[in-house]
């Protein structure tokens, strides 16, 4: 779930998939009620959104794979060079 934003009066809640939104959307009243109770403010609104979904970005083959992989965890690389292993 991404983090709160608040435009105006509406604190807008992004979720990632449409699970989390089906959850955070169950407890939408019970959330605004909360924070307006709390603010003394009940003006404020709550709302719930999908996030659209990012695409992630296809690798076009094993050796591109290994290289971020290796990029993210350098013992990997070492590893591959200690043991002389091939793609």
């Amino acid at each position: 779930m991404n983090d709160p934003v608040i435009i105006d009066n509406t604190i807008v809640i992004s979720t990632i998939n449409k699970m989390n939104f089906k959850e955070v959307k169950e407890y939408k009243n019970t959330i605004q009620t909360y924070i307006s109770k709390e603010l003394n403010n009940f003006s404020i609104t709550v709302e719930v959104k999908l996030s659209e979904e990012i695409t992630s970005k296809s690798y076009i083959d094993s050796k591109e794979k290994l290289e971020i992989i290796i990029e993210n965890n350098e013992d990997i690389g070492k590893l591959i060079t200690e043991f002389k292993l091939r793609i």
